[in-house]
């Protein structure tokens, strides 16, 4: 009998099922954009694929054997009621790409001053001036996961020198050094652009303290909104010590009342980096899919205890 795919996005669920049919040509696929639509839908449903899927409902799902997260990220579905041994997995390795992109765009336009470029061309102003560059600068890379691991890959052909920050050290290609979580302080402090890609566990929040950073170094965030205390970074970009380019926020949309909005030194983005991509998410789980029909190791499996 084939297995029910409950397919939940609250803005994007048609499209990702239409995605999946001509790859999943037997499963039974079920889409919804609401509770409403998925409640009549839960008794039956062995699989989820889906993003933020309302909590209440994993009670109404006595079938359900496997979660699968349509990004990265999993905190809701950590604290989430899952039924009695069911599975929980996260997209891996598929947002390195844009992420890493998103990164260097805005290295690149720290270290060749692009704003100041922009306004002189809005003020007629010839203004030369000598540029940076990211050859030699010593790149931070805090939670050297999947995507960090593609952010250090391409770092080394910008001739960088590239540290990474992980919960336990281990040698990682294309890293010059590796510090274990308990050195964080010095991390900080050492690096000349610092790249979160931190998942939000207990474990992670307020390693990256943009008060202990080296002056004039910039901060991305593109991990997680909650591992990096705002007021912190306020505080240190008012003072002139960082920049910061932020993409993820502890409140999402960020309130158009939020600092961040008007200081100058912050670059607000929403949550753009990782862009889940339906074309691309739907085929990363049809092959995790046939793995799960098979008995195979998933892809991306979480562990509910450690966070990721």
């Amino acid at each position: 009998m084939a297995d029910t795919i409950l397919i939940y996005h609250a803005q994007r669920a048609d499209r990702f099922a239409a995605s999946l049919r001509p790859l999943l040509p037997d499963a039974v696929l079920i889409a919804a954009g609401s509770a409403a639509e998925a409640a009549p839908h839960m008794d039956r449903a062995d699989v989820l694929f889906g993003w933020r899927f309302p909590p209440e409902l994993y009670g109404q799902a006595p079938r359900l054997r496997w979660v699968q997260s349509m990004g990265a990220g999993v905190e809701d579905l950590i604290a989430a009621p899952l039924p009695e041994g069911c599975l929980l997995t996260r997209v891996e390795g598929l947002f390195g790409g844009s992420m890493s992109e998103y990164a260097f765009a805005h290295m690149l336009a720290h270290s060749q001053q692009s704003g100041r470029q922009r306004a002189a061309q809005e003020a007629a102003r010839w203004e030369p001036f000598l540029v940076g560059r990211l050859a030699g600068k010593r790149l931070g890379i805090a939670g050297a996961g999947s995507i960090g691991a593609e952010i250090a890959r391409r770092a080394k052909a910008f001739d960088m020198e590239v540290w990474a920050l992980v919960r336990t050290t281990r040698p990682m290609e294309n890293v010059d050094r590796v510090l274990a979580t308990q050195a964080a302080a010095e991390f900080c402090a050492s690096v000349d652009y610092l790249i979160s890609t931190l998942p939000h566990t207990e474990e992670a929040v307020g390693l990256v303290n943009p008060l202990q950073m080296k002056p004039g170094a910039l901060l991305i965030n593109i991990g997680r909104g909650a591992t990096i205390d705002e007021a912190a970074i306020l505080q240190a970009v008012e003072a002139g010590r960082i920049q910061a380019v932020l993409d993820v926020f502890q409140r999402e949309p960020l309130p158009p009342e939020h600092p961040f909005w008007r200081t100058p030194g912050i670059t607000v983005t929403p949550h753009i980096s990782g862009p889940s991509v339906p074309e691309e998410v739907a085929a990363y789980f049809a092959d995790n899919y046939r793995r799960f029909a098979l008995g195979q190791p998933l892809l991306g499996l979480v562990n509910r205890q450690r966070g990721y």
